[in-house]
């Protein structure tokens, strides 16, 4: 028999199978991880994009740094007030409001504007398809972006890996690793 502070440890307890860390911090840790997953393969699994607003031109809606949630839609979906992401011969997206939309082939002509701004954008957008916001939170653009970085993901796996592996690294039970003497 051992004692480890007041309680005496037989041979059987002392030589017991390695425990897991059940009831451990993790458990609230490990909840927000399996939201963030879920919510990552709901968006996935439902043709739904996240994208950064760089500028202020759709304040007060959406200022710059906000993230919204996008969906790829026929741009013949689309009507005056929806807000879109857009993008000209592959150049920078523009995320602005609908101001007219008219079928166009297999796609639509749209005019848009940024909520910040006076006048429409100076040319319509011929698209068959567009990023229609579901909608959107006014923060969280810069760590989106640090994020996607090829660094940022690098260290995202590295965090989620040693969370995983404390998580699940065994250990023994309290006072087990302690020898003492008779």
């Amino acid at each position: 028999m051992r004692r480890t502070g007041a309680h005496v440890l037989t041979e059987a307890e002392a030589e017991a199978p390695v425990e897991h860390r059940a009831g451990s911090p993790f458990g609230a840790l490990g909840a927000v991880l399996l939201v963030g997953v879920s919510v990552v393969l709901v968006v996935l699994g439902f043709g739904l994009s996240l994208v950064r607003l760089a500028t202020g031109s759709m304040s007060p809606t959406y200022p710059a740094d906000s993230v919204l949630l996008v969906q790829n839609v026929p741009a013949a979906q689309v009507q005056p007030g929806d807000v879109v992401t857009v993008t000209r011969d592959g150049t920078v997206p523009i995320t602005h409001r609908v101001v007219s939309a008219r079928p166009v082939g297999t796609g639509a002509e749209l005019v848009l504007r940024g909520d910040a701004n006076d006048v429409d954008d100076p040319e319509p957008y011929q698209v068959a398809r567009v990023g229609l916001v579901r909608g959107g939170i006014p923060f969280g653009g810069s760590v989106l972006s640090a994020v996607q970085s090829p660094i940022g993901l690098g260290i995202a796996t590295v965090v989620v890996a040693g969370i995983a592996l404390w998580a699940w690294w065994p250990r023994r039970a309290p006072g087990a690793h302690v020898r003492e003497d008779p």
